[in-house]
Formats: structure tokens, C-alpha cells, sequence
């Protein structure tokens, strides 16, 4: 059985008490209590979802380069913002 390695971009980041992991190319996300669980579970969902998309002989979106880039900044507004949520 042929077999395929797929890498794709895994941002994760804390809310509340847990770890939100989230592949943006995917759009898929899962969570854990630590970032180890948060990577674990969010392998699987990717994992499960390109064996879907493969079975229903979908495509599937193109993995990440290996050049990746995250970035944090900071803003100062004149007032205080009523957040989304």
C-alpha cells in the first residue's frame, strides 16, 4: 500500500482553559488541555478528513510550504472596543 506525507501549517493558541489548535488551509480545528492534546487531536481530524475527501475522490487542498510566518501586534485605539465575542 502506497502512502503519502502531507504537511500542513497548525496554529495553536490558548482560550480559557484550553488549547485551540487550527489548520487555516483546511479550516479544520480541534482543542486539548494542553497544546500537546490540542496537536494530537487536531492530527486526527486532519488526518480523518483528507481519508474522506480521498474516498469520495474529492480533491484535496494543496499542502503547506515549508516557509511559515506568524506574527503578533500590537494596536492603540482611542477608545475601548466592544469585542465580538
Amino acid at each position: 500500500m502506497q502512502t503519502n506525507v502531507l504537511k500542513y501549517n497548525v496554529i495553536i493558541r490558548k482560550e480559557g482553559r484550553y488549547f485551540v489548535a487550527y489548520a487555516p488551509t483546511l479550516g479544520i480545528s480541534d482543542f486539548g488541555a494542553t497544546v500537546d492534546f490540542a496537536k494530537r487531536h487536531v492530527h486526527k481530524a486532519i488526518a480523518c478528513h483528507i481519508e474522506g475527501l480521498i474516498k469520495t475522490s474529492s480533491e484535496v487542498p494543496r499542502p503547506d510550504t515549508g516557509e511559515f510566518y506568524l506574527s503578533q501586534t500590537e494596536v492603540t485605539v482611542s477608545r475601548a472596543p466592544k469585542f465580538a465575542y
